[in-house]
């Protein structure tokens, strides 16, 4: 008699069906988590870039007070809105070391700032009720029509000292330094509703 081939067991119906059932609940999360992932990565370099670029101009002397300036900071923002109701917010600042000089110019007797970082200048584009500044929040009311601050005031008024500038970068009396910092929220990108996935960007850059 002729050998017969082995006959193989029939596969239960649909099990097929159950085990990609199965692979997909774990594979198309891992999907979509690499896909927000990627999104993220691609903002935060634009974020960056932007950042980079309006901080580079700032040093440099550009006026971000003006209305031509800052069109072109909203230009180079591409994906983000740079609106009182956008998602997005830069903070222009010039922070100085006073120094007595400073004091003495200012006809000031006792000098609360003298040798501390204060801000001397503080510019705001997008929305500001996104992030505050790392280093502090100058009242409104001694902030002037283009962003400068008088000497008395930043002289005297301890509310406009840079707190914690000196741990990130050291001065000297009489020195300054420019400084830019943005803040971008990303919640479209947050496909899985997961927590954090969805936050903001924060970088900054000083010259």
């Amino acid at each position: 008699m002729p050998a017969h081939p082995p006959v193989k067991a029939a596969r239960p119906r649909g099990t097929a069906m159950i085990e990609l059932a199965l692979a997909m609940s774990f594979a198309f999360p891992l999907l979509l988590g690499v896909a927000a992932v990627g999104v993220r990565l691609g903002r935060t370099l634009q974020a960056t870039q932007l950042t980079r670029d309006v901080a580079h101009m700032y040093a440099l002397g550009a006026d971000f007070s003006l209305p031509g300036t800052q069109a072109i900071a909203r230009t180079l923002s591409r994906d983000f809105t740079l609106t009182g109701t956008g998602q997005a917010v830069l903070l222009f600042s010039t922070v100085y070391v006073v120094q007595q000089t400073d004091c003495a110019a200012a006809g000031l007797n006792t000098c609360p700032n003298l040798n501390l970082p204060v801000f001397t200048q503080r510019i705001a584009i997008g929305n500001v009720a996104l992030r505050a500044s790392r280093f502090g929040t100058p009242p409104a009311n001694y902030i002037g029509s283009g962003g400068d601050i008088t000497p008395v005031n930043y002289c005297k008024q301890t509310s406009l000292v840079a707190a914690g500038f000196n741990s990130v970068l050291p001065l000297a009396a009489g020195q300054s330094s420019t400084l830019v910092e943005g803040y971008f929220a990303m919640p479209a990108i947050n496909f899985l509703n997961l927590p954090n996935s969805g936050g903001g960007y924060y970088v900054r850059f000083l010259f």
